[in-house]
């Protein structure tokens, strides 16, 4: 275990309302240029998320859909670019008293966001009039929803790293289970043999993984060997602590599927994606938000949650889920505020929609619905919203974050064979280090 000191010196609240202050170098002209929360009705609730492509086109669907059953309100989305102008903008506008309404951050960020002040909490028995309380989320899911036990989001759903595979070519290499399964190998060689079997039908690959250049992939495949060990990373007492073991058990892991025979070591998402989809491989790595791009493609596609690799017997994989917070408002208008929480128990009833994203809901209730059962291969991993693992719940981690976009950086070459895993061990550590000095509280 490696322990790295650096406590945190700084109030992230207070450094943003120093920065709105002195105006420079925190943009202030490209918020101008968004929506105004102040200046929209008491009936029009203001609405910002990240949400573009495919899921833009499905939460539009689903305001649609429920507009005629909010009654007295009506919604106003204001669609900001992903990743760090996302949330850098929405962070000013929390500190700087123009939130809007009602937001959409990721799960995994909400550990820089809730302590600071940034984020008001939701009260969960205002829900139960609307259908919606604990029970109806997953337990991890749920746990995460919360920092310091006070309830900071509501999750819309959860999206994992899953392991897409070509039935056709899986049962032409004999690989497939009586009930038309792919069996889950229970070592690294025994996955590459599943691979190369498929290999051998397909005549190219049996297995696609696109990383090359994307450090967000990177992680998440990582991530999901890394947990499967047991092994966590986490801050105690300013401390960031995490496995050596088990960070370079995972590269090597990552390393020995991706130069094997059945795989090009060198694969980017767009050749990745395109490989899979004409058939030239069995298998793709990837995340459930493909979905929808797949089953386009018109490729015969079904998908299992990645198996455990390790021995260890723990169900683990990569995780995050898209989830509505409220903004900081000194001084909320309970009336509009309680359209809010009617608001998101509507979206909520109305997931079904966003699970042909590729997401599994995270209102429990839709998954028992006959229509989510009907949807393939949607329900051959929704079991991983019970024990997906989130980034870690450090305030620098998180999807889009400076920190994961560094830690590509530091293991591509030892994905690459140019450099050894104890060079990309030493480069994370570095790395981590200069994040927990600067880190934000």
């Amino acid at each position: 275990m490696v322990k790295r000191t650096g406590p945190p010196t700084l109030d992230r609240r207070t450094l943003l309302r120093a920065g709105l202050a002195g105006g420079a170098g925190l943009g202030i002209g490209a918020l101008g240029a968004c929506a105004a929360p102040g200046s929209t009705t008491a009936a029009e609730l203001a609405f910002w998320h990240l949400m573009g492509g495919g899921d833009g086109i499905r939460m539009d669907e689903i305001l649609h859909e429920m507009a005629g059953e909010l009654s007295g309100a009506r919604i106003k989305q204001t669609v900001l670019a992903w990743g760090t102008p996302y949330y850098t903008k929405l962070a000013m506008a929390s500190a700087g008293g123009r939130a809007p309404d009602l937001a959409v951050v990721h799960l995994s960020r909400l550990a820089g966001y809730a302590p600071g002040g940034l984020l008001d909490e939701w009260d969960i028995a205002r829900f139960e009039p609307y259908g919606v309380s604990e029970e109806t989320f997953a337990a991890p899911i749920f746990e995460r929803m919360q920092v310091d036990g006070k309830l900071f989001a509501i999750s819309l759903d959860s999206h994992a790293f899953v392991r897409f595979f070509n039935p056709d070519v899986a049962d032409a290499a004999g690989l497939l289970d009586a009930d038309g399964t792919i069996p889950a190998a229970s070592d690294v060689e025994e996955f590459v043999d599943q691979a190369r079997a498929m290999a051998d039908v397909t005549g190219d690959l049996g297995i696609c993984y696109g990383w090359l250049g994307d450090s967000a992939h990177m992680w998440r495949l990582f991530w999901t060997f890394y947990t499967q060990q047991g092994a966590t990373m986490e801050m105690a007492d300013g401390v960031f602590q995490f496995s050596e073991d088990a960070f370079v058990g995972a590269l090597d892991t990552i390393i020995a599927i991706i130069s094997s025979d059945a795989a090009n070591r060198r694969s980017d998402g767009g050749f990745a994606f395109s490989t899979f989809t004409s058939g030239g491989a069995g298998e793709f790595l990837s995340g459930v938000w493909d979905v929808p791009g797949l089953l386009d493609s018109g490729v015969p596609l079904d998908a299992s949650p990645i198996p455990n690799l390790f021995g260890t017997g723990l169900d683990a994989v990569w995780g995050d889920s898209h989830a509505f917070v409220l903004p900081h408002q000194d001084r909320p208008d309970e009336d509009r505020r309680e359209k809010v929480y009617e608001a998101v128990s509507l979206i909520l009833k109305h997931s079904l929609t966003w699970a042909t994203a590729g997401h599994t809901p995270a209102y429990t209730p839709i998954t028992l619905e006959p229509e989510f059962g009907g949807l393939m291969p949607n329900t051959h991993y929704a079991e991983t919203a019970e024990y997906l693992h989130f980034d870690p719940a450090v305030s620098f981690a998180g999807s889009g974050s400076n920190w994961q976009a560094q830690f590509g950086q530091a293991v591509q070459a030892a994905l690459l064979g140019t450099a050894s895993t104890s060079d990309a061990l030493t480069s994370f550590t570095e790395m981590t280090d200069d994040f927990v000095r600067q880190a934000v509280i």
